[in-house]
């Protein structure tokens, strides 16, 4: 708890060994792997953890206590990697909550989802359509959507510019289709699917009007706080943070608003000037402490705990 307020993280990426080897594995003209996470943690200035991912859970736990934050829930950040995250879920299930970023071209889809989801306990998933060059309309993802419908579960969906430093440390391209980028697509299937919470993070990242259309005619579409922010830098209105709090609060009212600081990296660890920043920010705009509440930690918790912790 920081001052009044409880946190519950929306947002952390669980870069796990497996993760950074999965990832090396993608690229193209690689030397061995070790070689290639040597030179990965030399440009980013980031650690490798071992291979053990209970031992990175207690890393992240030791994280939110140093910080005195309450929960938070874990992100899967490449496909394959899920028995990570559900190792550190199992052992420090009244923490952490996870998701798995899912493949939504794979044929294995519906088969890895529906084991993931009601065996290992995750919460939901989530989905870079420009990554995958898949728009979310596509037919193909009907049967998911009908699954994650029934299940009530999260689906996560990045739009808008799509940062991923994890490539960029590891000297990979990102090759994503912006027509893929728009969360306008996401309307029909928001409605058609209500018992779906879609949840869009970094409050759209750059899609600023579309985003909050998307809320305004969705009531099952959240957005997360998550991170820094850069989007605005270059968005054409150049808002600042107050400006999109205010509008978001206007469009999405605090109870479809998740904090978020997309945490991912050791050594840096938990980004505790995200949540340092959002919280002092939300306070001077004077917005009701009931409604901060709820943007920090009783709507995920909710979301969570719904269908058991």
């Amino acid at each position: 708890m920081i001052g009044l307020f409880k946190i519950f993280d929306a947002h952390l990426h669980f870069y796990s060994n497996t993760y950074f080897k999965y990832l090396i594995r993608q690229k193209i003209n690689r030397t061995d792997i070790n070689t290639e996470l040597r030179n990965m943690a030399a440009k980013g200035h980031i650690e490798i953890p071992g291979d053990d991912p209970i031992q990175l859970a207690k890393r992240w736990i030791d994280m939110l206590d140093k910080w005195k934050l309450e929960r938070a829930m874990l992100i899967a950040s490449i496909p394959g990697d899920e028995d990570s995250v559900a190792k550190a879920i199992n052992e420090y299930p009244q923490r952490f909550t996870g998701i798995f970023v899912i493949d939504p071209n794979s044929h294995l889809l519906m088969s890895t989802v529906t084991k993931r989801i009601k065996e290992d306990g995750f919460r939901g998933v989530m989905m870079y359509p420009s990554l995958s060059h898949i728009n979310v309309q596509d037919e193909w993802l009907q049967p998911l959507y009908t699954f994650l419908n029934e299940q009530k579960a999260l689906m996560v969906i990045s739009f808008g510019k799509l940062i991923l430093r994890a490539r960029d440390y590891a000297s990979m391209p990102t090759y994503t289709n912006e027509q893929f980028s728009n969360p306008i697509d996401l309307i029909p299937i928001a409605n058609k699917y209500p018992d779906i919470t879609f949840i869009i993070p970094n409050f759209g990242a750059g899609r600023f009007e579309e985003t909050l259309e998307t809320g305004k005619t969705c009531p099952n579409v959240y957005v997360d706080t998550a991170g820094s922010n850069l989007w605005i830098q270059e968005h054409p209105l150049k808002p600042d943070m107050r400006t999109v709090f205010q509008k978001f609060l206007d469009v999405f009212s605090a109870n479809r608003i998740l904090f978020g600081s997309d945490s991912g990296f050791f050594p840096r660890g938990y980004r505790y000037d995200i949540v340092d920043n959002q919280l002092k920010l939300v306070q001077e705009m004077r917005v009701p402490i009931p409604e901060i509440k709820k943007i920090f930690y009783d709507n995920m918790a909710k979301l969570i705990d719904r269908n058991g912790t």
